[in-house]
Formats: C-alpha cells, structure tokens, sequence
C-alpha cells in the first residue's frame, strides 16, 4: 500500500470519527431534549451535562443545561449556565432568550434588581417579547416592595434606637430625682423636713399628744424652748439635707 493510500485510509478514519462523535453529541441533546418534554428534568440533566463535556462551546448544549437544572430549582447553577449561554450565542434571539432565562434564575433567588437588568437587556435585543416585558415589571414591583421592606425596616431599628434612648434618659432622671430627694435613704417633704423622721420622733418623745407638746413649748421662754426641744428630741433622727433639685 503507498502513501497515498495510507493516507487516504487515515482522512476517512477521522471524519468518520468526527462524524459518530457529533451525531453522538446531536443525539444527546435530542434524548434529552425528550426527557425534558415528559418532565424527566433530572434525566434531562444527565443528558444535556454529557452533551456539553463532548461540545463545551455550543450554546444548546449550555441553554438547555439550565432550563433543566431551573425546573429543579438549583437556580444557581441554572444561572452559571444561561451565563454560558449568553456569552456563547450567535444571534439576538439567543442572546435574547439566555437574558430572559438568567433574569428569571435570579428572581427566584430573591434578587429582583439584577432580575430586572437582565430583563431589561434581553428586551433590547427582542424589544417585541410580551414576555420578558412582563416579567421586567415584576421584577421592578418586586424591587420597590423589597427597597420599602428594607426602608421599614431600617425606620423600625431607629424607632427602636430612639426609645431606648428616651428610656435611658427617662432612667437617669428618674434616679436624680430619687437622689436628691431621698438623702441618706429618706424621704422629705416640700421644706426639707423628714416625715418618716416626724414620726419616729413622736414615737422617741414617749408618744405625747401632740397638744401636750405644743402647750410645753408655747409656756416655755425662749431658753426654755430650746431645752424642751432638747428633750422631746433627745433620740430623734436628725434633720435629713436639703432637698435641691441638682439640675
């Protein structure tokens, strides 16, 4: 056999092989595409995933990958995919389609503002999809609904903040005032003078009636008076400080 020959033989052995290994990858994604019409979206996956390790720069392979991966709701590797498939498209509506698809992968992961700018760029390159416009304001509404939760809830902190400001200061009011009018622990009245001490102190003048005292007092001369007071005090609490207020 010649050169020519052999290398005749070896040219139809690699198409031959390129042939079967494309069939093989268009076979994939036709059973897998099979799959995912009867709801088969876990065999959908195994099938697109085997599709994209025989031809990784195809964009079928990596669109059909996460519409599969979507429907089981393992929406982030759902949007590695349409990402893919985004950079791997060759025309508007591919391009347009992968978009709305990572649009709709990131509305399901509670983040309506990204799900919007993808809307918004797939509908520039299909303005006319009734679809992706619809969706676009959902995710809009969305938007604003979560931009108003986040603002409730930031006003709700700040109340919070505030109350126990207010609470605080009401506190320490509420103890200087305790402080300045109960000296050593007592209480007093408008004139600095000691209730709790008036009582003990009849209690410490043997329980005379008061009109006894005060006729005592009123007979006695000035000297007289303050020994007499000398004696119905003898035992008596002292007088408690003034009770100033100190702000």
């Amino acid at each position: 056999m010649n050169c020519k020959s052999i290398f005749s033989l070896f040219m139809m052995l690699f198409c031959a092989g390129s042939f079967f290994a494309q069939k093989s990858y268009d076979a994939l994604i036709y059973e897998g595409n099979k799959d995912f019409d009867n709801k088969k979206y876990d065999a959908a996956t195994s099938k697109y995933a085997d599709a994209v390790q025989k031809n990784s720069k195809d964009f079928t392979a990596h669109y059909n990958l996460g519409n599969s991966l979507y429907k089981t709701e393992k929406y982030k590797e759902a949007q590695a995919e349409f990402e893919k498939a985004e950079k791997l498209a060759s025309n508007s509506q591919d391009k347009s389609a992968a978009l709305h698809n990572l649009g709709n992968a990131y509305i399901q992961q509670k983040n309506p503002e990204k799900a919007a700018e993808f809307y918004k760029q797939s509908l520039k390159n299909n303005p006319y999809s009734e679809a992706t416009r619809k969706n676009y304001e959902i995710a809009k509404l969305e938007q604003k609904k979560q931009e108003q939760k986040n603002q409730d809830q930031q006003d709700k902190e700040k109340e919070g903040d505030s109350k126990d400001d207010k609470n605080k200061g009401d506190k320490g009011k509420e103890g200087d005032e305790k402080k300045s009018s109960q000296p050593n622990g007592e209480d007093k009245d408008e004139n600095g003078e000691d209730p709790k001490g008036d009582k003990n102190k009849e209690d410490q003048r043997g329980k005379l009636p008061k009109d006894l005292q005060n006729a005592i007092l009123n007979r006695s001369k000035n000297k007289e008076q303050e020994t007499a007071r000398k004696i119905l005090n003898k035992n008596a609490y002292s007088m408690p400080e003034s009770n100033e207020k100190d702000w």
